[in-house]
């Protein structure tokens, strides 16, 4: 009996010892395991520049003189410093792909970190990878740079996605560098995914942030797009209690995520009386193409603060929602800012849509309408849309006859030479053949870009004409003609 109670006391005991093993096993949370980005980048192979784009090296080339790529070359083989940073920016704002191999071998030789930055925003304007190695290289250890040719590098990887570069470019975000913070963690949204999202929302949770870190972190996240960190994101959107701003990057990242059960989220958000989160829920809720979505765009073009309306504008334009041009209308002519106005303007010109190309249109052509409505339609049309060429080219050869309106017939003429189309060619020809100088300058222009073939009698009629001095040497070298000693 003894060894009986001995042996049940031991089992007891023993069974005791099994459930509290169990119990403190239930009760030990499993800890979600640290993401791990941070590191050195393996620096990407060398290689040369990509086949330049065809379509902008021929836009580029209308514009060129008969020798302007042979001093272009010159320019860079020859240059000194000055002269090409000079001559890239001319090249970037001419948007012209053509130089890319000459500037990557000047790149690779040159010693001035100027001309290196400038040749680094052309590769990054043509989103071109062949500067990959030197960019990750300067990431690796970006100390001994100038602190411009590394807001310039982060740009550039951002730019043409190296993500050879991650792990870099987390080393830097968390560095104690406040120079690189910003700069990385918008890098880390251009080229980063799932695995960067994840390891930004546990970033969130740091108490070291300050809130326009935290601000930028919530705008990042939204470029990513990582549908795992929805439910992270909805619970600060609707936090009360956090930063208005964080709250409406929150808002807005949810509808680039572009799952359904953010609708009903947005709509609620969008009944705050902070302008700033109604705008960014517009930008969020523009990410869907349903009855819900569509109704609280075009409702926002009507909103009491014109930040939403801006907002919103250019969500229904690019939503391309067709009942929500008779509201763009209504704002083009009534509303009382002026930037919703042009606003409105331009995105009815970017709709490409029936009933709003003929309300543009009816602006150009009815006498009632002023000078400088006109030139608000001729800017938009040309600068967003398709339709009304033959309509500015009217308006613009009545210009040229009219001495009144010289500030509306220059502003149009440098309008048609950045956007030239052949139905300008009368318009050109009419500036040519104006007696005002300034005018025939700016018809000279309007040729040089739209190459118009019928207006080389009213040039040639300058070339001949000593007394038009410059303007007859311009003419004489547009037409190849050899000035005499």
């Amino acid at each position: 009996m003894k060894i009986f109670a001995i042996f049940a006391t031991a089992i007891f005991c023993f069974s005791i010892g099994l459930f509290a093993q169990d119990d403190g096993a239930e009760g030990v949370k499993e800890e979600k395991p640290k993401i791990e980005l941070a590191g050195v980048s393996d620096v990407p192979a060398a290689k040369r520049p990509k086949a330049s784009d065809s379509k902008k090296a021929a836009e580029a080339e209308k514009k060129d003189d008969a020798d302007s790529a042979k001093k272009t070359r010159e320019t860079i083989k020859f240059g000194i410093d000055s002269e090409l940073s000079e001559l890239v920016q001319k090249l970037l704002d001419n948007d012209d792909p053509r130089y890319s191999d000459e500037l990557y071998d000047l790149f690779k030789q040159t010693k001035s970190p100027a001309v290196r930055e400038k040749i680094l925003d052309y590769f990054t304007k043509f989103e071109d990878p062949c500067l990959e190695d030197y960019a990750v290289t300067v990431l690796n250890d970006p100390y001994d740079e100038r602190n411009s040719t590394v807001e310039r590098v982060f740009r550039y990887v951002a730019a043409v996605k190296t993500k050879a570069a991650i792990p870099a470019v987390v080393t830097l975000l968390e560095s104690d560098n406040e120079n690189y913070f910003s700069p990385a963690l918008t890098t880390l949204g251009e080229i980063g995914g799932e695995r960067e999202a994840e390891y930004l929302v546990d970033y969130l949770d740091r108490a070291d942030l300050t809130t326009p870190q935290r601000q930028a972190l919530m705008k990042v996240l939204g470029k990513i797009k990582a549908v795992q960190t929805w439910d992270a994101l909805v619970e600060i959107a609707q936090d009360d209690g956090e930063n208005v701003f964080v709250r409406c990057y929150a808002a807005e990242a949810i509808g680039a995520m572009k799952k359904p059960e953010s609708i009903p989220v947005l709509i609620k958000l969008f009944e705050s009386p902070d302008p700033n989160m109604r705008c960014y829920v517009i930008k969020g809720i523009s990410n869907f193409d349903t009855k819900e979505a569509h109704d609280l765009v075009v409702q926002a073009i009507k909103d009491s603060q014109y930040k939403v309306r801006l907002d919103a504008i250019d969500a229904a334009a690019n939503m391309k929602l067709k009942d929500a041009v008779p509201y763009l209308v209504y704002r083009a002519k009534n509303d009382p800012e002026a930037t919703v106005k042009k606003k409105a303007y331009e995105k009815l010109a970017a709709y490409e849509d029936a009933e709003a190309d003929k309300f543009l249109i009816g602006q150009l052509t009815d006498k009632k309408t002023s000078d400088n409505v006109k030139k608000q339609t001729t800017e938009a049309l040309l600068k967003y849309g398709k339709a009304g060429r033959a309509e500015i080219a009217s308006w613009a050869q009545a210009l040229a006859t009219d001495d009144t309106k010289k500030s509306y017939r220059k502003d149009v003429g440098k309008l048609m030479t950045k956007y030239p189309d052949d139905a300008f060619a009368k318009a050109c020809a009419a500036y040519i053949a104006s007696s005002d100088k300034d005018t025939k300058s700016i018809g000279l222009d309007m040729y040089t870009a739209g190459k118009y073939s019928s207006c080389q009698d009213e040039i040639r009629k300058i070339a001949d004409d000593k007394k038009n001095g410059s303007l007859q040497k311009r003419a004489m070298k547009i037409l190849g003609i050899e000035e005499e000693n």
